[in-house]
């Protein structure tokens, strides 16, 4: 849109005007440029207010839902969990799923501004049907919001019309998809609907504004029948809505956010959409395609009765990447890892959990250390270093040896003094202590895995470090499994999405403690003493040289490929 409209809808904000008054004005601006009449018989956003937009623009359709959507103020679109979907986005995803749906209703249960149904229109008069047909029978939607059901009657109605006006009727409805499913229509198509698209409210689960409550998740787990988490995105539940609505041989494709794909709390959601219909298709969407930079995805769904691959798209573009095999059951996340070029591996062995056990502190340990947090030459009685993320390169320290964040303050050598830990906080001094035995801490947001030793036991882990903790003689061997290549790419597989980048991983402590080991071999003892040495090194010749021996050594270990060791050498941090 442009940004002279975008400025024009800020300054009627300030200036007291409502969304759906700035709306009204771009719909009767556009009414009147294609020569219809705004006082009687079109939609009812017309006879909102009396603010004049701008004349020396041309305004199209989809500009009507865009202003409203993006004049509501950040906090609402934040906690109601609204992103606009650009354009070309909408009309590149809603002719994928179109294309492969056969001829009928179409419904959005989310419908926001309309663009999703505006792109189905442009789509179905392509196809050579009457836009008088398309906007009466085939396009249908769903909104909490009253405005947005006003804002896409308007831009549907605008859309069609040309001499005279032609109003949706019925098929546009103010209800709660979640609750009601296609029961929110006084009189749906018989037998459902041939699609359902659309870009539902991301309502994340950790954000204390979009966070819903209890029994809000009660209602949703009996409405739909699942067993989800209390931690699984809102936008999840519509799937399940969406799927209810479909007719027979139906057709669905929404937007989600990428971390779906492996939360573990929306896993249950994910098994019971296979159980009623296919995935075929995956739209990986990545980042910056919302304000809210949240990256993002969209599962298509078709029912199938033959294994065929599955297509997949990516990036703004909505670019056609390289199909892969599936089977039905297969993670999600190694669907992510297949468009980021990750190597598919097949881990076998015992898990870590074997001999070892895996732990990482939550927000009470995190916030609670802070007063206990002091640089190493300020403190004056027993300490113990502190270790955060950033602080942790392939088996390599980098404490002391820079400046890191902490607490929203700089540090370079941070150390937690236990005495006053002990005087302050028996219980937080406690779970310290247990900490400090011989372990391997791994970080997270990383592009493979990278983790520190600490066959001592002296070093405290910042949240979110995770901290592997096991017997010493196990700490080398642990660190070479942990950093072997097969790991990296396995972990893609298993938790790809879960990160703030798809690039990078994130996994949980239990989801470390579930890596499988390599059987026992003379390969994996040299791996564990490449690991030393690349602890030891003191050079960036040395350290890379030694990483580089440990990853060749592991990819015996674990017996997989060359492309798996050539895709993790290529990732490896430089020396810092």
């Amino acid at each position: 849109m442009d940004p002279v409209i975008i400025q024009w809808a800020q300054k009627s904000l300030q200036n007291g005007y409502t969304p759906l008054d700035i709306a009204a004005a771009v719909a009767r601006r556009a009414a009147h440029q294609a020569g219809l009449s705004a006082d009687s018989g079109g939609p009812q956003l017309l006879s909102y207010g009396t603010l004049v937009a701008p004349d020396e623009y041309v305004y199209r359709p989809e500009m009507v839902g865009a202003v409203y959507e993006q004049s509501l103020d950040s906090s609402t679109r934040r906690n109601s969990g609204v992103h606009y979907t650009p354009v070309k986005v909408a009309q590149g995803l809603t002719d994928i799923i179109l294309s492969k749906a056969s001829q009928g209703p179409v419904c959005d249960p989310s419908v926001g501004g309309g663009s999703f149904l505006i792109a189905a229109a442009n789509f179905f008069l392509y196809q050579g049907v009457s836009p008088a047909s398309i906007v009466e029978e085939l396009l249908w939607g769903i909104d909490i919001d009253p405005g947005a059901i006003l804002v896409t009657e308007a831009a549907l109605a605008l859309w069609a019309s040309h001499d005279d006006w032609i109003i949706p009727k019925g098929n546009l409805a103010v209800a709660d998809s979640l609750e009601e499913g296609i029961s929110a229509f006084q009189s749906p198509p018989d037998g459902g609907f041939s699609a359902v698209i659309g870009n539902p409210p991301f309502q994340n689960q950790l954000q204390e504004q979009t966070v819903r409550t209890l029994e809000k998740t009660k209602i949703l787990r009996e409405r739909w029948d699942t067993s989800a988490g209390p931690y699984a995105d809102t936008a999840g539940f519509f799937l399940l809505a969406g799927a209810s609505m479909l007719s027979e041989g139906g057709v669905m494709l929404m937007i989600q956010p990428q971390s779906f794909l492996s939360v573990s709390d929306s896993a249950p959601i994910r098994e019971e959409l296979e159980e009623k219909i296919d995935l075929v298709g995956m739209w990986i969407g990545g980042a910056n395609i919302f304000e809210a930079g949240v990256h993002v995805c969209a599962p298509l769904f078709a029912s199938t009765k033959e294994n065929s691959k599955l297509q997949l798209w990516e990036g703004r573009s909505i670019k056609s990447s390289n199909a892969i095999r599936r089977n039905k059951g297969d993670s999600w996340t190694e669907i992510i890892s297949a468009v980021r070029g990750v190597p598919r591996v097949k881990l076998q062995g015992p898990s870590l959990k074997e001999i070892a056990s895996a732990t990482a502190g939550f927000r009470d340990q995190f916030y609670g250390l802070q007063p206990f947090v002091c640089e190493e030459n300020e403190c004056k009685g027993e300490s113990a270093p502190l270790i955060t993320v950033g602080m942790i390169d392939p088996l390599r320290s980098r404490w002391g040896k820079g400046t890191f964040r902490y607490a929203n303050k700089s540090w370079v050598a941070p150390v937690v003094d236990l005495q006053k830990l002990q005087e302050g906080n028996t219980e937080l001094f406690n779970w310290v202590k247990d900490r400090l035995r011989p372990k391997v801490l791994v970080a997270t947001q990383t592009k493979i895995l990278e983790v520190l030793p600490d066959p001592e036991g002296h070093l405290v882990p910042s949240t979110p470090v995770i901290s592997v903790e096991c017997d010493q003689k196990h700490v080398w061997l642990i660190a070479a499994a942990l950093s072997s290549p097969a790991a990296s790419a396995g972990a893609f597989a298993r938790a790809a999405g879960a990160a703030m980048s798809s690039d990078t991983l994130k996994l949980s402590a239990t989801q470390v403690e579930q890596i499988p080991l390599p059987e026992k071999s003379l390969h994996w003892d040299q791996g564990a003493e490449k690991a030393l040495d690349a602890y030891l090194a003191d050079a960036s010749s040395s350290w890379v040289a030694s990483l580089k021996d440990l990853g060749q050594q592991m990819a015996e270990a674990y017996c997989s490929d060359k492309d798996v060791l050539e895709w993790w050498s290529s990732r490896l941090p430089v020396w810092r």
